[in-house]
């Protein structure tokens, strides 16, 4: 008797183990207090984009790796959609913008009738309007720099022409 809870209670041990390291199973994403029996896919990645966001950036960069690699073996649109949420999680660049736009071009063609899709389609529509707001801001900026070098070379032509007329009046008394 006591050999047999000795084993059920090393068992219970090694799977309690197993999923502290691992969370839900291969969603590792999702702790075992948030989630649900029949949770869907769209659920599981909006959770999964929160997790990714919470990432470091060298730990995003590991995810990121890891859902490209994932992606390559298996093309479903979950995959599409988890790796296009690594790509863009916090300070993508817009070079990780378009490969996550890439990834779910297939996606957005209206064909396809899968749970993730309109998720997709969310996803998609974020990332134009942020490439968008950086436009804006980088032409914001550079407005404002133009303002300010018209300011200076309003100054300099002031300076020039104080200097100009300092120089008049040491001719005049020469």
């Amino acid at each position: 008797m006591k050999r047999f809870f000795g084993v059920l209670l090393l068992l219970l041990l090694s799977a309690c183990a197993m999923t502290a390291r691992y969370g839900n199973g291969e969603r590792y994403w999702i702790r075992p207090d948030e989630a649900a029996i029949g949770m869907d896919d769209s659920v599981s990645l909006l959770y999964y984009a929160n997790y990714v966001r919470s990432l470091s950036a060298s730990e995003r960069d590991r995810e990121t790796e890891r859902q490209r690699i994932a992606y390559m073996r298996d093309k479903s649109d979950f995959r599409r959609l988890q790796y296009a949420f690594a790509l863009t999680a916090a300070d993508a660049g817009a070079g990780d913008r378009k490969l996550a736009q890439q990834v779910l071009e297939p996606m957005l063609d209206g064909k396809h009738d899968s749970s993730v899709s309109a998720l997709a389609a969310l996803l998609n529509s974020h990332m134009g309007a942020v490439a968008q707001a950086q436009q804006q801001g980088i032409q914001m900026g550079a407005q404002q720099g133009q303002k300010r070098i018209d300011e200076l070379e309003k100054k300099l032509d002031a300076v020039k022409d104080i200097e100009r007329s300092l120089l008049r009046r040491e001719k005049g008394k020469l």
